[in-house]
């Protein structure tokens, strides 16, 4: 018998289960296994690792063959094929940034969004309020909401405790609200980038109007719309991301003490 046996190793403690944390979503570690494995891994493994979502291959297949008489007989394999891992990637980020839009307009200003579709709603011709934040590393890329005018009174009478069209809900408190709410969504993306092998940092929120939707900023990469409601309210969310992106300079946000950033006025 050895005299000194090693010390008996400590089982792995499940952090998760410990704190009573939300599982890690499914396409973070979708997201990561690409990125582990996009340079040497087959297109069946590629397509094993998509295929159990069956909203994300949809929306692949139909990203490939826009033309819905090409979709017949397509499948997700072919349509990897035609758009590449790096597109792949972009879709999976582009569902984990939809879930979390819902989550944060319910969680911080109790609204709930619906998903909606280009041709069942009508875009606003009164203008919208939007907020951007960049991030850089390895993605890169911007968010942008794109708030319908009552949307943004909507939001901020909620996050702010009081009415609907309040005389104290400046356009600076209204910028505000919008600048918080699109900061805690990017941070929410940046974070699940960072677990699938994609760190980022981010930038400082930017909120001006626009009198329509915001172009595609021309970041390199993939620029996807999505759509939401809110009763007759519209929200509108752009991603342009490229997962390919080199390192570039962090733009660092200083620590976040409350709303410790202005917001850009317009």
């Amino acid at each position: 018998m050895h005299p000194n046996p090693p010390p008996k190793k400590e089982p792995a403690v499940d952090l998760r289960a410990k704190y009573h944390l939300a599982p890690q979503p499914v396409n973070v570690t979708k997201i990561s296994g690409l990125v582990k494995g996009r340079a040497s891994a087959s297109m069946d493994e590629i397509t094993e690792i998509i295929n159990s979502d069956s909203g994300v291959t949809q929306r692949l297949i139909g990203l490939a063959y826009p033309k819905p008489q090409a979709r017949l007989g397509a499948t997700v394999q072919m349509a990897t094929s035609r758009l590449g891992v790096n597109r792949v990637i972009v879709v999976l980020v582009g569902d984990l940034l939809t879930k979390a839009v819902v989550e944060t307009f319910a969680t911080m200003a109790e609204v709930e969004l619906k998903t909606a579709e280009l041709n069942n709603i009508s875009l606003t011709d009164h203008g919208y309020r939007t907020g951007s934040v960049r991030f850089t590393g390895e993605a890169s890329g911007q968010v942008t909401l794109a708030f319908s005018p009552h949307l943004s009174l909507l939001v901020t009478a909620k996050l702010m405790g009081g009415e609907l069209g309040a005389d104290d809900h400046t356009k600076e408190v209204t910028n505000d609200a919008i600048g918080e709410l699109v900061n805690i969504v990017t941070g929410n993306l940046q974070s699940k980038l960072s677990d699938a092998g994609l760190p980022s940092e981010v930038g400082l929120p930017e909120v001006k109007y626009a009198m329509s939707l915001p172009k595609d900023p021309g970041t390199g990469g993939s620029f996807d719309q999505f759509y939401f409601r809110s009763g007759t309210h519209l929200l509108v969310v752009q991603l342009s991301i490229d997962p390919s992106a080199p390192k570039a300079s962090p733009m660092r946000a200083p620590p976040n003490h409350g709303t410790a950033w202005r917001a850009n006025g317009a």
